[in-house]
């Protein structure tokens, strides 16, 4: 059962420029960045109240954050909900037709796994199960 809004990843070209811009225009903080995705991400969190935003930048020319940008340049890149229990929610989505991209893996809040947008209208969208 998806519980709430996770976060919203947002694709970035200049991570260092994002970090700065939320820091300065909203006053925000984000989290130093990490690097994720099989070494083709850089990640930076940027916590609110009740949710966060994933400020992702592409490592070289590689992977679906460089891929995302170059088609379609900065932006929203998926949307994340929590579960409580990630294979359980896929195995009940997979039963309603709805395509996993692959198995669950851990990610930046926990174990997560991303649906196919073709089956969601269109949105990547990204469960976790958080630690």
């Amino acid at each position: 059962m998806i519980k709430a809004i996770s976060h919203l990843g947002v694709a970035v070209k200049d991570l260092k420029e994002a970090r700065e811009f939320y820091r300065s225009v909203f006053g925000l903080k984000s989290s130093e960045p990490i690097v994720g995705g099989g070494g083709t991400v850089r990640v930076s969190l940027v916590e609110l109240e009740n949710a966060t935003v994933e400020l992702l930048e592409p490592v070289g020319n590689e992977g679906p954050i460089a891929k995302f940008l170059e088609k379609r340049g900065e932006g929203i890149q998926h949307v994340c909900y929590e579960v409580d229990d990630i294979n359980e929610e896929i195995d009940a989505l997979k039963a309603k037709g709805v395509e996993a991209l692959g198995e669950p893996a851990p990610g930046a809040e926990g174990l997560s796994a991303f649906l196919h947008p073709k089956g969601t209208h269109g949105i990547l969208v990204e469960l976790v199960q958080k630690e």
